[in-house]
């Protein structure tokens, strides 16, 4: 599985578009920002060219040229051209990064995909039965995680998204399968452990 971006909402009117991270804060006091990075290759993102910032300060989107700085905890510290002080970082807090989806290199593998195109997709368990869509796919330090919003339950699930819990993701057909009972065996086993 080629799991090359992350994403963490797909707004309706970014169909086009892939959020590449969002900003957690500011880097400094010189207008760096910290971004939470939704690719695996982080220093890519400024080879994508201008990204388009969405948030409060940009409800409708502004571009902006970006340049990697460091490594921080959680992410990177990057500059965005016109941002030159902490309290103009600070206001992005929360603030997205997108690009063209054209702008994405081709994947290569015949079963390739980027995350941003799981968000959506019918969640099937090990039987074939339809138990919810797939809304998000995050990861908070610890490996790759996919949010369903149940359909035949209340509420939604994380699920890690492993080849154990997840053996089968088909983009042309529109849906994922999640092995819902090995993943409840998972939990039963870390709880006792």
């Amino acid at each position: 599985m080629n799991t090359a971006l992350h994403k963490q909402s797909s707004p309706n009117d970014r169909a086009d578009m892939v959020c590449l991270g969002v900003i957690f804060g500011a880097a400094g006091v010189q207008g760096a920002v910290r971004l939470k990075a939704f690719t695996e290759n982080i220093k890519s993102i400024s080879e994508y060219g201008p990204v388009t910032l969405f948030g409060r300060e940009f409800p409708t989107g502004k571009l902006f040229e970006v340049k990697i700085l460091h490594n921080v905890k959680g992410g990177v510290a990057i500059k965005l051209e016109g941002v030159d002080d902490r309290n103009m970082a600070d206001a992005l807090k929360g603030t997205e990064l997108y690009i063209d989806r054209a702008k994405l290199p081709e994947i290569k593998e015949e079963d390739g995909f980027y995350f941003e195109d799981l968000i959506g997709l019918n969640a099937k368990d090990h039987n074939g039965d339809f138990f919810g869509r797939v809304d998000g796919v995050f990861n908070f330090g610890a490996g790759d995680i996919v949010e369903v919003n149940l359909e035949t339950e209340k509420g939604k699930k994380m699920y890690p998204f492993t080849e154990k819990i997840i053996p089968e993701v088909n983009i042309e057909a529109g849906y994922i399968i999640i092995n819902r009972d090995a993943f409840e065996k998972t939990e039963t086993d870390l709880e006792k452990g």
